[in-house]
């Protein structure tokens, strides 16, 4: 068949604005069978538990086959909702009834629902710099503008941040609201302290402005006392939260939540049933059969001990490999580390190199929205094995060594030329 439709020009004005995230034009590379791979952010697949998966499952369809394999409710199964909403008053995160809570197909559903509620064209948003991709696209693909605000060891800098919020005042305008990752930030590892997240709330009211709160990693801790989440210090219903059962169960079944103000979620379901009509029925079952079995809460306390040994071993490795030209944030859970490398190295060259060398990691730059990060990438500890982990630190170690004996020697060059 001859194909002579000119695809581009049917287009939306909407659509023609998408673009492909920098990062996915490497990703195929990176998950070549051959690759020791820090790149994607993906849970390891040695940790999914199938042979419980398996024995619930048979469960599930001998005994609930009708609620597990019918269309269900577009703002999700009631039971699960409801165990959610326990879920969140009992942790102290809000107190949350059924009516707060919506399934999505992941959290990034949930941020695509919000965009599309939320964002007229050009309107403002705050992210963090850098940020996790599937937030900027998401508002970028409902053409809103990004406000990035640039991060450092407690998270999202407040004191620019209000800056920037009192020249936009004087100018009479505002943004819409704010994206933040604030546990074991994607991409740095960061977390944003208690006093940053009071002052985020402080600002959010003071100038008017809505805030996402996305906690996917949250209960992968591996050190230290959690922060109280930004929806718990919520006084005026402000913070839209968002949940997932990727990172701590398993991401396959996409099921992820969203607990806002009931009227908020009620314009959400409206907007879902355009979507998808509702979320995967046998994977909420499965969910919820899990946890309140106490089997996911059980399994969480497992993946903490594993993934707190990858974390170390990358941290131990990048100590004893790298040279002290580089550095690196300390997460305290999640699955990231953030690699700075000197301001004369582009982190987009040392990939090509290291992918020679059978080893990938994440170029930084495409979690950037103003061109920076050239000399920044995102490393993922969790999906690769200790061995792997020390092996592939090894060579990058042994890579970056090189090229910063490069650079010298070609600054040296040039002093005696």
């Amino acid at each position: 068949m001859t194909v002579s439709v000119v695809w581009e020009t049917y287009f939306s004005e909407r659509a023609r604005m998408m673009k492909t995230s920098e990062i996915r034009k490497f990703f195929k590379l990176t998950e070549r069978q051959d690759i020791i791979s820090f790149a994607g952010g993906f849970p390891g697949a040695d940790f999914f538990p199938t042979d419980s998966i398996s024995n619930y499952l048979q469960k599930i369809l001998k005994e609930q086959t009708t609620t597990a394999l019918q269309y269900g409710p577009t703002e999700g199964q009631k039971d699960l909702r409801v165990y959610l909403a326990d879920k969140m008053t009992r942790e102290g995160i809000a107190y949350a009834t059924e009516a707060n809570i919506l399934i999505t197909s992941g959290s990034q559903q949930g941020l695509d629902l919000i965009s599309r509620i939320l964002l007229n064209p050009d309107d403002l948003v705050i992210v963090e710099e850098p940020g996790y991709v599937g937030g900027l696209g998401a508002i970028n693909n409902y053409q809103g503008n990004h406000l990035p605000i640039p991060l450092d060891s407690k998270g999202i800098c407040t004191d620019i941040l209000e800056k920037k919020l009192v020249i936009l005042s004087k100018q009479g305008k505002k943004p819409k609201f704010a994206y933040l990752v604030p546990n074991f930030q994607n991409p740095t590892g960061v977390t944003m302290s208690l006093l940053r997240r009071e002052k985020m709330l402080h600002l959010a009211e003071k100038y008017d402005f809505l805030i996402v709160e996305d906690n996917p990693y949250g209960e992968l801790r591996y050190e230290g006392y959690p922060f109280s989440a930004l929806k718990s210090m919520d006084r005026e219903g402000r913070v839209i939260y968002l949940g997932s059962f990727s990172k701590t169960f398993i991401p396959g079944i996409r099921v992820g939540w969203l607990m806002a103000e009931e009227c908020f979620v009620e314009k959400l379901i409206t907007a879902k049933q355009a979507t998808d009509l509702c979320s995967n029925s046998l994977s909420q079952q499965l969910v919820y059969t899990c946890c309140v079995n106490g089997f996911i809460d059980n399994h969480v306390q497992s993946l903490v001990e594993k993934y707190r040994a990858k974390r170390d071993m990358m941290l131990f490795c990048m100590e004893k490999y790298f040279p002290a030209e580089i550095s690196w944030t300390y997460p305290r859970g999640g699955f990231f580390i953030w690699v700075t490398l000197p301001e004369t190295m582009s982190a987009e060259s040392i990939l090509l190199k290291a992918l020679d060398r059978k080893v990938a990691f994440v170029n930084g730059a495409g979690f950037h929205t103003n061109g920076n990060g050239k000399n920044t990438a995102r490393f993922s500890f969790s999906e690769a094995s200790l061995e792997e982990i020390s092996t592939g630190i090894e060579r990058l170690g042994r890579i970056f060594q090189n090229e910063i004996l490069a650079v010298e020697n070609e600054r040296l060059e040039t002093r005696v030329l």
